[in-house]
């Protein structure tokens, strides 16, 4: 069972997926533009190529007139699709930090959210592999990292890696506008849970 700080990240995510998700009354299944590789339609940034039973799941609800369980279903699904991330941070101590890496975990998966932490711990003195592999060394030096305070500093380094690295996709000259837009607004909901 989600907490109310916990459904209001995993609603902001949904919100930052489709910025017409407000609440259950604004959900629908919309199209995928013709370049998104998650297939051809989506719920809230869950879709049909990529979750086909989620999506199918969620759909079946909204079709039979049930708003509010679908919506409940999107929050959970964002939420245990991107727990991972409490297993690297290892507390809820760092809610801003834990909220702007499970957005880009749902945004951009596990690989490429492992790759900012671990540059990020690296432009801040620590020695970590680059592989995206969240394992015991990086798992320790984050720990180490979020234990000397400063959450507000770390989360502008992971914000600049972030960027960077939507600057390096191939599909950056398509959607790179949207995932910047993105990531600042996720930054700036994320600076409002410093601790």
């Amino acid at each position: 069972m989600m907490n109310e700080t916990e459904k209001k990240m995993a609603a902001m995510i949904l919100l930052f997926e489709d910025d017409r998700a407000q609440g259950p009354a604004s959900l629908c299944v919309r199209k995928l533009p013709a370049a998104d590789t998650g297939g051809r339609f989506e719920i809230c940034g869950i879709c049909d190529g990529i979750e086909p039973d989620v999506f199918a799941s969620i759909k079946a609800l909204l079709d039979a007139g049930q708003k509010e369980e679908a919506w409940d279903a999107c929050l959970q699904y964002v939420w245990d699709n991107t727990k991972a991330v409490a297993s690297w941070i290892g507390s809820a101590n760092h809610p801003s930090i834990e909220f702007f890496l499970r957005d880009h975990y749902f945004n951009s998966g596990s690989k490429n959210t492992g790759r900012i932490v671990q540059r990020a711990l690296c432009g801040d003195g620590f020695t970590v592999a680059v592989d995206g592999i969240v394992g015991a060394g990086s798992k320790k030096a984050l720990a180490d990292r979020l234990a000397r305070g400063g959450d507000a500093a770390f989360l502008d380094l992971l914000r600049k890696e972030r960027e960077a690295f939507y600057r390096s996709c191939r599909q950056f000259p398509v959607f790179g506008k949207g995932w910047l837009n993105r990531a600042q607004k996720a930054f700036d909901f994320a600076r409002t849970l410093v601790a």
